[in-house]
């Protein structure tokens, strides 16, 4: 694999969630402010980097209202052509229309509201299966794991109890989810339409005693967000380490990519031969790429599989 990265978009404030868009474009969100920094980018914002042109950056839309301000965390496209959004802030995943429209498409389940959803992830029918983890810790594990029937609208509970679900995504009939504070990496086997069972151990990753990631005077590092290549190995980005780890599919790691920072927080594969690996670095508000000459795992609904997608209309012309 290569290993020298290459700076694709810079100034990024909390930047994570990469994905591919229409007609050669990464979006990436903005979870936060950083206003000392003096960045054009706010937390809210949802930004667009062409792959012809590194380092100039558009921001297409944010998540924020005059009500609430928005952080968002992750994005993916839907079988109805519409970008989604995990948003902490808002506290739902939010459905952003061709259009520009932007809608809160799950807020609440059995009468409550989620937490704050911070990762997704669709099957090819169309199921999402997302994270729930805001406010979860290891002193107050109330983060979940959901799946929505994308035929009958209903939610399903996976799991509970858990201490910052993050990273999350589902392929050959299992569903892998990253668990932040306790470091693990675990497998569901899908039972259903958006369900999943027999939760198990997939992989605890590396312990980093110097992680800048604290938690009660405690260093803490865990894992962020994932993608597959189309070998079935996993990329995990690490907080605290600041690695993109790759495990195969027995768990086992056969490589490890540096990134400059110490907090990668989410990878995407993209470019024209779906062999670029684009991971989102928090720390210096960065997104790099690697040339890896290994093709990616498109995701379900990849813009990069349909002809005029319709939300090109969201974004500027391509250089």
């Amino acid at each position: 694999m290569a290993r020298e990265a290459e700076l694709f978009a810079k100034d990024q404030p909390w930047v994570e969630g990469p994905v591919v868009a229409p007609g050669g474009w990464i979006l990436n969100v903005c979870s936060f402010s950083i206003p000392e920094r003096g960045w054009t980018a706010r937390g809210g914002d949802i930004s667009a980097t062409h792959i012809s042109r590194p380092l100039v950056t558009h921001a297409v839309f944010s998540t924020s209202t005059p009500e609430v301000e928005g952080i968002p965390a992750a994005l993916a496209f839907g079988p109805d052509g519409c970008l989604y959004v995990t948003d902490e802030g808002r506290r739902s995943i939010v459905r952003v229309t061709p259009e520009g429209t932007l809608s809160d498409f799950i807020t609440t389940f059995e009468g409550r509201n989620i937490n704050g959803a911070n990762d997704l992830s669709f099957d090819g029918d169309g199921n999402l299966f997302f994270t729930d983890p805001w406010g979860s810790s290891p002193d107050n594990p109330i983060g979940q794991v959901f799946g929505y029937e994308w035929a009958t609208g209903e939610l399903h509970l996976i799991s509970d109890g858990m201490q910052f679900p993050n990273g999350i995504v589902v392929r050959d009939g299992r569903l892998y989810v990253a668990e932040t504070y306790t470091n693990m990496l675990w497998v569901y086997d899908l039972t259903g339409p958006a369900m999943a069972a027999n939760k198990t151990e997939f992989r605890r990753m590396p312990d980093v005693p110097d992680s800048p990631v604290q938690w009660q005077g405690k260093s803490l590092a865990g894992p962020d967000g994932m993608a597959f290549d189309d070998a079935g190995n996993l990329y995990v980005a690490h907080v605290g380490s600041g690695n993109v780890y790759v495990y195969d599919l027995d768990g086992k790691e056969i490589d490890a990519l540096p990134t400059g920072g110490r907090k990668a927080t989410n990878v995407c594969f993209g470019g024209p031969d779906y062999d670029v690996l684009y991971v989102t670095v928090d720390d210096p508000g960065t997104i790099i790429r690697y040339d890896l000459g290994v093709r990616g795992h498109r995701l379900s609904f990849c813009p990069s599989l349909v002809p005029d997608h319709p939300w090109a209309k969201m974004l500027p012309p391509a250089p």
